[in-house]
């Protein structure tokens, strides 16, 4: 690991900053295998040619105005910055721009998120790596996989709530990896639940900003708009999973659930344990009323380890959410091995406990939520439950 200053920010009460997912979300991490055969075409057709200009440019992405930059260059000629290396400039700036920034889900681009004073985590990261550029400092991206904040699950679409690390270097550092150099870090909002992730290249960051586009597109329910957007993230990094599983949800929420089925099939024929792949799959062959085999891939999610807890977590809220409350408990089970404090893991558990029947189980649950939680609401909202549940 290279040596390293850091600058982290701290979540802002309830304000949210949300990089958007697809369910059951997007996995962040790349698929480990070379990818074996040829990605299956797309089905063109689904889309209109008239909406190809609608899709913004990588340069339109990351632009500062002249005003912006002229603004960067008089902050970096202060008698306090001026000295110190560009990386450290990079964070200070950061850090003055982020001082009355207002913490909103949107995927701004970089002149937006600077001229509106407003973003989610991914358009801060968007903004840093435009800075960065100006006064050429390097960027390397970690995501790390943030608690969930919130969920709002439609059918298939989930919104999650992880998010990118910036690790700046004078200096190239060498290889892929966090390898070596001195680093300034840049964490948005980092809590105590988050869990690293996986390190990302600067076309698969660019990439996963098309995703957050994508995804804002699809929960508007403008599938062509998403199908353009997820291939041009697909030209800057073919290989990158999450947007091959929101390709295929693309193509089925179009109509073409074949393509949608060739998509899943490529994308897990190079990471069969691919959970966020898998239960879409699922989701596609109990649509299509082919029950043994969704119910072979239940299986199969079920024995899955996955390193990132909080896919477990969301697979459990979405059994919930379709009251599958046996399904529900496994995965919430698995999750809290995994993450024992996260206090809103026991609160969903106990629901699904209540949906069996099983009402003493469900105070033992709750008990356990509200002694871990140190919110007035959550605690209030839990002991409501509970007295609910005990005047049964």
């Amino acid at each position: 690991m290279p040596l390293s200053s850091h600058l982290l920010f701290s979540r802002h009460n309830i304000m949210l900053c949300l990089l958007m997912g697809l369910l059951s979300a997007c996995s962040l991490h790349p698929a480990k295998k070379q990818q074996s055969t040829a990605l299956p075409s797309f089905n063109y057709s689904l889309v209109s040619a008239e909406q190809v200009n609608d899709v913004p440019a990588i340069s339109s992405l990351t632009y500062l105005t002249l005003s912006q930059r002229d603004e960067l260059a008089a902050f970096v000629l202060r008698d306090s910055i001026k000295a110190l290396p560009n990386r450290l400039k990079v964070a200070e700036f950061i850090n003055h721009k982020m001082m009355n920034f207002n913490y909103e889900g949107q995927n701004y681009t970089s002149t937006e998120s600077w001229k509106n004073q407003s973003g989610n985590c991914m358009a801060l990261a968007l903004l840093t790596y435009s800075v960065a550029k100006e006064l050429n400092v390097h960027t390397v991206f970690q995501v790390v996989h943030a608690a969930p904040i919130l969920t709002n699950i439609t059918s298939d679409i989930l919104v999650t709530s992880d998010h990118v690390r910036t690790y700046l270097y004078d200096e190239k550092p060498d290889g892929h990896f966090l390898s070596g150099g001195v680093a300034t870090v840049i964490d948005y909002f980092p809590d105590r639940f988050d869990r690293t992730g996986a390190i990302v290249s600067e076309k698969q960051f660019l990439a996963m900003f098309y995703r957050n586009l994508a995804a804002d597109a699809m929960l508007e329910k403008q599938y062509q708009q998403a199908f353009l957007l997820l291939n041009k993230g697909l030209t800057l990094a073919p290989d990158y999973e999450a947007l091959i599983n929101m390709m295929a949800i693309t193509h089925r929420r179009l109509g073409d659930e074949h393509t949608a089925e060739k998509l899943y099939r490529y994308a897990l024929a190079n990471n069969t344990n691919s959970i966020s792949v898998l239960s879409n799959y699922r989701l596609l062959l109990e649509l299509q009323n082919r029950t043994a085999e969704a119910q072979n891939i239940n299986q199969h999610l079920l024995a899955i380890e996955s390193s990132n807890p909080y896919s477990y977590y969301s697979l459990g809220i979405e059994a919930l959410e379709f009251k599958d409350y046996k399904t529900t408990v496994i995965f919430l089970e698995k999750f809290i091995d995994s993450a024992p404090y996260f206090h809103p893991a026991y609160y969903a558990l106990a629901r699904a406990h209540v949906g069996l029947g099983q009402h003493k189980k469900a105070q033992d649950i709750l008990q356990q939520a509200i002694a871990l939680t140190d919110m007035p609401a959550s605690k209030r909202n839990y002991l409501a439950k509970l007295n609910m549940l005990k005047d049964k």
